[in-house]
């Protein structure tokens, strides 16, 4: 269910002008403590997505995701986990670095594309097609469910929630920014906690920032900062100060399925 790294073309540079994307968005509302634009995408339109050719999957370092997918690794090692699960697989890089910590993997997508890719890229892994939504996705053996670009992807997302084993370690990941599939997004901690803390213990929340550089040679990446110099918002974005609000980026945070 991830997305590939054009939405750095079109909707992180509306986000460094400080602006959401304008896809009928309701504003942050009290009662799910989140931006809402919209319903989400059918499965065709990410097996579409993950056709395409995607040069994040040929060189992860340089993925505008490989920052999120770092500090994900980080939280999953800190909580010394032992057999993970985890919803929304995409075409399997973040799996990859998962099994390479010697963790027992298990993932699905609702889209079959994505899970040829990641069975293509990681044999040893376990993946499967399933909605995340449904019951069935969730038998299998895991002490751990990682979630990344997936709840602000789906209508149900507390639905899927409330499918995690009792007692499961969690480390999800959500957009602080609006883009075409995003039923969701988040401008702060505060209002991740109430959309999912009654289902889940959340103890810890980290700020990572999108990166202004992915996939840019040197020369592209000092012609986006000549052009911004009239744009001072734009330009801080570029050079990494106040990034995350300027920019776009993801909270991370771990809990516990209560």
């Amino acid at each position: 269910m991830r997305l590939s790294s054009h939405f750095l073309n079109s909707a992180l540079p509306i986000l460094m002008a400080g602006v959401a994307v304008d896809s009928g968005c309701t504003g942050l509302t009290a009662n799910t403590g989140a931006g809402m634009t919209g319903s989400q995408f059918e499965p065709q339109y990410y097996d579409a997505l993950h056709s395409r050719p995607d040069s994040n999957l040929a060189q992860p370092l340089k993925s505008p995701y490989y920052p999120l997918y770092r500090k994900v690794r980080e939280f999953v090692r800190q909580q010394g986990v032992h057999a993970v699960l985890e919803v929304g697989c995409g075409s399997g890089v973040l799996a990859e670095m998962l099994i390479a910590d010697g963790l027992t993997y298990d993932g699905f997508d609702f889209s079959p594309v994505a899970v040829e890719n990641a069975r293509s890229r990681s044999p040893e892994g376990r993946f499967f097609v399933a909605d995340a939504t449904r019951p069935s996705a969730y038998d299998r053996s895991y002490d751990s469910i990682v979630c990344c670009e997936v709840l602000e992807h789906i209508d149900g997302d507390l639905a899927a929630v409330q499918h995690w084993k009792s007692g499961a370690c969690c480390v999800c990941s959500l957009p602080n920014f609006d883009y075409e599939s995003h039923v969701r997004f988040f401008r702060s901690e505060d209002q991740i906690r109430q959309r999912y803390g009654g289902l889940l213990d959340i103890s810890q929340i980290a700020r990572v920032p999108s990166s202004a550089s992915a996939n840019l040679s040197w020369a592209a990446y000092w012609r986006r900062i000549r052009w911004a110099r009239n744009e001072p918002t734009r330009l801080l974005g570029i050079l990494g100060i106040n990034r995350f609000e300027w920019f776009g980026g993801w909270f991370v945070f771990v809990g516990r399925r209560r």
